[in-house]
């Protein structure tokens, strides 16, 4: 990276930080007086899209700051082509196989159960006022399966393009869109560290384990980020890094919930803590060795 490159890089970072940490801060502030879970369910909804488009505001006035014309870009980043949407329709498919991985290694370990998901829908269910729950809560864990492909390619896909615009567009582009090692890591731990307000404030992902959860989180971003690189360099498209993580946001969750473990424990061990950044640098090479040569 040249002087100006590594500049653009800084201003990008104190911009995306700085939105993010005012975005977090007025919601913590806000969510404070409110006890109707109703409330808070749609503020931390549009808190969570706001937050991730945060990241594409970062990149607009970064661009503006340097007189780039922003639709332009723009679409030179998202870049439509018939390469990119095969892409896009297939890399959710990722983390289908990443469960596979985490459900093998999990079991193994004695932490996994299905029947513990399941109850956790009843008892949702149940709190709702519906009774004689246990076979639909059955029928919703296996649905919730596919459905997170749908998820995945269409409103999950549009949240994340917010971040993917900044991480795997702005960022990457002044990288060269090379996805090697020193790449990831940069880009990795950036983008976790991007998180650390809303976990400190707001408990994202860690209630319990917030301190912890800065870096857990950040272990796990690094061990995401090499396929987002890569399948955007493939197709010179973030579209495929948005189904991805769009995939990623609608099925990775789960693995906290398929536990009977504490959840303080869970949070440390499971999907979002060790096991989840072991699973995805097992991906992450099994990817490397498949499409990276």
């Amino acid at each position: 990276m040249n002087r100006q490159s590594i500049w653009k890089f800084v201003e990008f970072i104190i911009i995306a930080y700085f939105l993010a940490l005012l975005i977090d801060y007025s919601v913590y502030i806000s969510l404070e007086p409110i006890s109707n879970d109703a409330y808070r369910i749609l503020i931390l909804t549009l808190w969570g899209f706001i937050r991730m488009w945060s990241v594409a505001l970062a990149v607009t006035i970064c661009l503006l700051l340097h007189r780039i014309n922003v639709i332009a870009w723009f679409k030179s980043i998202i870049g439509i082509s018939k390469d990119a949407l095969v892409y896009y329709f297939l890399s959710p498919l990722l983390v289908y196989l990443a469960l596979g991985v985490y459900i093998l290694i999990s079991s193994l370990l004695g932490f996994f159960s299905f029947e513990a998901y399941v109850n956790e829908i009843a008892s949702r269910l149940r709190e709702a006022g519906l009774k004689d729950v246990e076979t639909f809560a059955t029928l919703l864990a296996i649905v919730q399966i596919p459905l997170g492909y749908i998820a995945a390619i269409s409103i999950n896909a549009f949240f994340a393009m917010g971040e993917e615009i900044g991480w795997r567009g702005y960022l990457y582009k002044l990288l060269d869109w090379k996805p090697n090692l020193p790449r990831v890591f940069l880009i990795g731990i950036f983008w976790g560290l991007w998180h650390a307000s809303a976990i400190l404030l707001l408990g994202y992902n860690y209630a319990y384990n917030r301190v912890y959860g800065v870096f857990l989180f950040t272990a796990l971003t690094i061990a995401f980020t090499y396929p987002l690189l890569l399948f955007t360099s493939k197709v010179k498209s973030i579209l495929p890094a948005c189904s991805l993580h769009g995939a990623i946001n609608a099925l990775w969750p789960a693995t906290i919930l398929t536990t009977k473990l504490p959840y303080d424990q869970r949070e440390l061990l499971l999907g979002l803590g060790f096991l989840g950044i072991i699973t995805w640098i097992i991906i992450s090479t099994l990817i490397y060795l498949k499409l990276g040569k």
